[in-house]
């Protein structure tokens, strides 16, 4: 039994908490990802450090601030497409590893920083990853999912992005209270916690299986009908028509 097909071990219900679990680490990277900067830029050593304020904290350069803060957005827009074409052609699942290099990478480039330049390099790359990732998990909830359950597990998946928000926020206070806000680790603390749901996702979406649609459009169709009925529960009726529209949608794309 290797690492890639440790998901024949479970039972169809572990099956799709594992999914949703995974799927909830991409997205809470997405909302730690926006509300972060509001706690980093409200550090006076971080102000000084990539040079957009005094050292008290008071912000001189708003243009830069808002830079800084803008790139995630722009390389998310970006990562979005990148992320729909690497689940094309590779997989939802190698997509989502690829992703989650592309945000710890950045992470840690982001709590490595020091000039602004270097910074907005960062955050462009942050936002790559996020936009990826943000992209291809909602697919594969999608496509893994049955009618009756898509809309809730797409809920229950996209609290996690508020949760990120909610985290970043909390710890930011909590942060605050280090040497009266006048820490290093204030902000790259902040910054480097967004490692660890990429390192989560990085060491365990490989344990997942592909989605039933990508694995129809490259022709692995005994694959696909294996995963469809796993994730269903079980072989009936119903899945084999499921599994005949997918191959049949394969063989002939819209």
């Amino acid at each position: 039994m290797t690492y890639t097909t440790f998901w024949r071990k479970l039972s169809p219900s572990q099956l799709n908490i594992a999914i949703q679990t995974f799927s909830l680490m991409s997205i809470f990277f997405e909302g730690y990802g926006q509300g972060v900067m509001g706690g980093v830029n409200s550090s006076p050593r971080y102000v000084q450090e990539v040079g957009i304020g005094t050292p008290d904290g008071r912000i001189t350069d708003s243009l830069n601030e808002g830079g800084i803060v803008s790139m995630y957005y722009l390389g998310c827009i970006f990562g979005c497409f990148a992320g729909g074409w690497l689940a094309d052609r590779i997989g939802r699942i190698n997509g989502l590893w690829i992703g989650s290099i592309s945000a710890l990478v950045s992470g840690a480039l982001q709590a490595a920083t020091q000039p602004s330049d270097f910074i907005l390099v960062a955050r462009i790359i942050t936002g790559l990853g996020t936009g990826a990732l943000a992209g291809i998990t909602l697919v594969l909830v999608s496509e893994t999912s049955s009618a009756n359950h898509r809309g809730g597990y797409l809920g229950y998946v996209f609290i996690a992005n508020y949760l990120g928000i909610s985290v970043a926020y909390w710890l930011s206070f909590g942060l605050a209270f280090i040497n009266n806000g006048y820490s290093d680790i204030r902000w790259r603390f902040l910054l480097a916690f967004q490692c660890i749901p990429a390192i989560l996702l990085l060491l365990g979406v490989k344990m997942l299986p592909d989605s039933p649609r990508y694995l129809a459009s490259v022709g692995r169709f005994d694959e696909a009908r294996e995963v469809l009925t796993h994730v269903r529960g079980g072989y009936t009726p119903e899945i084999e028509k499921k599994f005949l529209e997918i191959a049949r949608l394969a063989a002939f794309p819209l």
